[in-house]
């Protein structure tokens, strides 16, 4: 089981083209896969690259990827730039400036943004002759970001084994509780006819007729049994190595119904307080599942 929230991050060095590829990919929970890619605007198509590798390893989440390349050319000076692009940037910025009748006045600091603003922008080859080491850094990135996803999803099993033990241990309360009901139902009514000074048998038809809609309105054995296979469902689902996150969520809609109706169906306070705790319990597993896979 995996976690939906992550970090990674990989490096690769393009020797031949003196270029250094940086990724980095972070994830959050998301119903569906949305991917979010930056990276240098002369590398077109990239992206759409990114998201076929993505796929092999996540299935849902808003993923936001970031692709940096720098020249490793200058790189004592920091800087690696063309003076031709510092030249054609400076005249058009002049231009533009002498339009909006703008005072343009060159000094170190203008050079400086420059530089920093050109650096590399035309040094990048062609993504294509340097797909092989972006696929590298990307890989590293994803397998390090998978590693954390990876340590979060057993950390949140463990937890949620605990919660779905807990529903459990409540259901088996709520059974408990339902044995006597029909029975002290029974002898409310009775103490209620007395109260009235209506002498009727235990064995009147009228009474059993009663006794019978009550035990059959008030049956909760089959919500009792199905809340059960959901517990042993759920637990299933944190133990396999597919992405059961969705099923997980749609489980814990249906293990609500189950206590609504339960619920709806029983009189006794015990049952009451304790179908409380257990769609209680059951919302702190839901905010769990929302961040799983």
């Amino acid at each position: 089981m995996k976690s939906m929230t992550g970090y990674g991050r990989g490096s690769a060095d393009a020797s031949k083209q003196n270029v250094r590829i940086e990724v980095e990919i972070t994830s959050v929970n998301r119903k569906t896969l949305d991917a979010q890619i930056s990276c240098p605007r002369e590398w077109n198509g990239l992206d759409q690259q990114c998201k076929d590798w993505l796929k092999e390893t996540f299935q849902r989440g808003r993923v936001n990827i970031q692709i940096k390349a720098e020249s490793t050319e200058g790189a004592q000076s920091g800087l690696a730039w063309s003076a031709q692009s510092m030249n054609e940037s400076l005249d058009r910025l002049r231009s533009f400036a002498e339009s909006q009748n703008i005072p343009f006045a060159v000094d170190s600091h203008v050079l400086l943004d420059l530089a920093k603003t050109l650096k590399d922008s035309t040094a990048l080859p062609d993504w294509r002759e340097i797909e092989a080491p972006i696929k590298s850094a990307f890989d590293t990135a994803l397998a390090d970001i998978d590693s954390m996803r990876i340590n979060e999803g057993k950390a949140l099993a463990e937890d949620l084994r605990q919660r779905i033990q807990e529903l459990d241990t409540i259901r088996q309360l709520i059974a408990k509780h339902a044995k006597n009901t029909v029975a002290t139902y029974r002898d409310a009514l009775m103490n209620r006819l007395k109260q009235l000074k209506l002498e009727l048998d235990i064995n009147d038809e009228r009474v059993l007729k009663e006794i019978a809609i009550f035990a059959d309105r008030s049956d909760i054995s089959e919500e009792l049994t199905r809340l059960g296979s959901h517990f042993d469902q759920f637990n299933e689902f944190i133990d396999t190595d597919e992405a059961t996150g969705r099923k997980m969520d749609f489980l814990c809609q249906e293990i609500h119904r189950e206590f609504n109706t339960t619920g709806s169906k029983s009189s006794p306070i015990e049952i009451t307080r304790a179908v409380i705790e257990g769609k209680n319990a059951l919302e702190r597993i839901r905010e769990q599942v929302q961040n799983i896979e």
